[in-house]
């Protein structure tokens, strides 16, 4: 799942890298370099579904993977977030390897339209496309799809009937743009509360007003 050929000055499209905090899931307030990546397979999925993309894909520039990795090592991180966009589009195994020669773990935020290489740490799925398209496309790896599952839920929406296996199931409210919506959240709590394997997840860096 990737060439073996990479180099720490190979190339990748990013559209911006950013030191903050998790502000979602099970990694929520854990300091991480988001390494945002330009292009997304999947976007014409989002667009008619509704979905707002956090990358608009005009104003990104090539960056040296070398690069990148100094960054990481200036901030004396322990995680680097790969996210999109659509991250695995152009992460490979060789890349994540890379990372790992620096002692800094990764995970990577992904729409399902690919699995990401075996060697990412953490994997976060948040479905774009139809489950049983993922479900055909990816592997069990030690028993699970992904290490954490996260659904977008409007107002009216039910909770997913989800046949993939993860170690952390969460509802995410879909939010408008910046601002979290109040009754997407309260329908989300409500989902939650009926369904205690599902755990609720905001967009908590809203609130915290930082990217």
């Amino acid at each position: 799942m990737g060439n073996s050929h990479v180099d720490s000055n190979s190339s990748l499209d990013v559209s911006e890298i950013f030191y903050s905090l998790q502000g979602e899931g099970s990694r929520a307030g854990e300091v991480s370099l988001f390494v945002r990546l330009q292009g997304c397979s999947s976007k014409h999925a989002c667009y008619q579904s509704g979905v707002h993309c956090d990358t608009e894909f005009e104003s990104g520039s090539k960056k040296h993977l070398e690069d990148i990795l100094d960054i990481a090592i200036k901030k004396k991180v322990k995680w680097i977030t790969w996210t999109g966009g659509e991250p695995t589009d152009q992460l490979e195994t060789s890349i994540c390897s890379k990372v790992h020669e620096i002692g800094v773990k990764q995970s990577v935020e992904c729409s399902g339209i690919k699995q990401p290489p075996p060697n990412v740490d953490w994997v976060v799925l948040s479905p774009k496309i139809a489950e049983h398209v993922i479900l055909k496309k990816w592997e069990l790896r030690n028993g699970y799809h992904c290490d954490e599952l996260r659904w977008v839920r409007h107002e009216g929406q039910s909770i997913p009937n989800t046949q993939i296996k993860a170690k952390e199931y969460y509802i995410s409210p879909h939010s408008d743009g910046l601002e979290l919506n109040e009754k997407n959240i309260n329908h989300c709590i409500k989902l939650c509360m009926e369904n205690p394997t599902w755990k609720l997840s905001l967009q908590q860096h809203k609130t915290w007003k930082i990217r």
